[in-house]
C-alpha cells in the first residue's frame, strides 16, 4: 500500500465521506467487541485531512451514538447482501453511492460480482 497521503479537499463531495468513515473508525476503537472496520482505520490514517473538529466531538454522547449508527448501517447492508447471496450466489451487487466503505470485500463470496459506483473523485480516493 503506498505511503503517500490522500488529500481530501475542504467543502467537496469527498469531504462528505469523512463523517461516516470516521464514525466507523471511532466505533471500531470504542467498541471493538461489537465492530471492527480495519479498512476505515487504515484509510483515516492515510488521509491528508484535519480531523481535529471531529476529534473534539468524539467524546460526546451524540457523536458516540452517531458512530454506532454508522457501524450498524454498514453491518445492516452487509447482512442484507450476504442473505441475498445465499439464494443468488452469482449475483452482481451494485454498491451505488459506495463512498468509502468496504462492503464489497466483506460480502464477496468468490462467485458474485461487486460493482462500486460513485462520483469519479470518490472512486479515485478508493483506488489510492
Amino acid at each position: 500500500m503506498p505511503s503517500e497521503k490522500i488529500q481530501i479537499k475542504r467543502n467537496s463531495v469527498q469531504e462528505t465521506l469523512i463523517i461516516p468513515l470516521y464514525g466507523r473508525k471511532m466505533c471500531s476503537e470504542k467498541f471493538p467487541e461489537l465492530y471492527n472496520d480495519v479498512f476505515a482505520k487504515r484509510l483515516c490514517d492515510r488521509l491528508d485531512y484535519d480531523f481535529s473538529e471531529l476529534e473534539k466531538k468524539n467524546k460526546s454522547f451524540l457523536y458516540e451514538f452517531g458512530s454506532l449508527e454508522a457501524a450498524m448501517r454498514q453491518l445492516d447492508i452487509m447482512w442484507e447482501i450476504q442473505a441475498y447471496l445465499k439464494n443468488h450466489p452469482k449475483a452482481t451487487i451494485v454498491n451505488l453511492g459506495c463512498g468509502l466503505d468496504d462492503t464489497g470485500k466483506a460480502c464477496n463470496n468468490g462467485l458474485c460480482h461487486i460493482v462500486n459506483v460513485d462520483f469519479p473523485d470518490v472512486i479515485l480516493v478508493r483506488k489510492q
